[in-house]
């Protein structure tokens, strides 16, 4: 495969306010978060996270908690990190949101996996901070993988993974408790949670 000038394509990518204005062909938009659009390239079918002007040191710290992991099997791969902007693995499959949506089970290994993962991630120096279900994959061939670290340098103590597990222990796994929801109840529930409006 020839060389991919990574740093120049980003070079092409435009802003104004935090809102991506243009970006080259080779490129395909597929995700915008807090302090960073992402994109996939195209022929070497990587994820290519660009920085917003305002976050661009951020991506200096965010590259470092990636190289951490990078080694980790459920963690993606970096393949690159430059000014404002690195280079990732594209991990296919479907999110743990997308299996509530889906009916997709939700089993216990996949619950020891993230803890797995989140316990190698403390090994490396790091703090594990807003694991939630969209955060993690379930890859095509039935693997876990966390796939969003953006926040595991902070200082703060992050309950998100641990209300998650114990919803999962004291609800999820009845017997008749159901697999699949609309995407709107669980929009609901996340909102409750995030006042603290549910008993967790």
């Amino acid at each position: 495969m020839r060389e991919i000038k990574m740093k120049a394509l980003v070079e092409q990518v435009h802003f104004h306010n935090e809102k991506v204005i243009h970006y080259p062909d080779s490129l395909e938009w597929i995700g915008q978060g807090r302090s960073a659009v992402a994109f996939r390239h195209y022929e070497t079918g990587r994820v290519v996270k660009v920085f917003y002007p305002s976050y661009r040191t951020v991506a200096t710290v965010e590259a470092d908690v990636y190289t951490r992991l990078s080694t980790h099997e459920l963690f993606p791969e970096v393949y690159e990190a430059g000014d404002g902007y690195i280079v990732l693995e594209y991990v296919t499959g479907r999110t743990l949101y997308d299996c509530l949506v889906e009916g997709v089970p939700i089993t216990e290994e996949m619950i020891h996996e993230v803890d797995r993962a989140l316990g190698f991630a403390r090994s490396q120096g790091l703090n594990p901070s807003d694991t939630h279900l969209k955060n993690i994959m379930l890859t095509e061939d039935g693997r876990i993988k966390v796939i969003d670290v953006a926040r595991f340098f902070q200082e703060e103590e992050c309950p998100h993974w641990d209300d998650l597990k114990k919803a999962y222990y004291t609800y999820y796994q009845r017997p008749y408790f159901p697999k699949k929801y609309p995407r709107l109840f669980i929009e609901c529930v996340i909102q409750l949670y995030r006042r603290r409006l549910l008993p967790i």
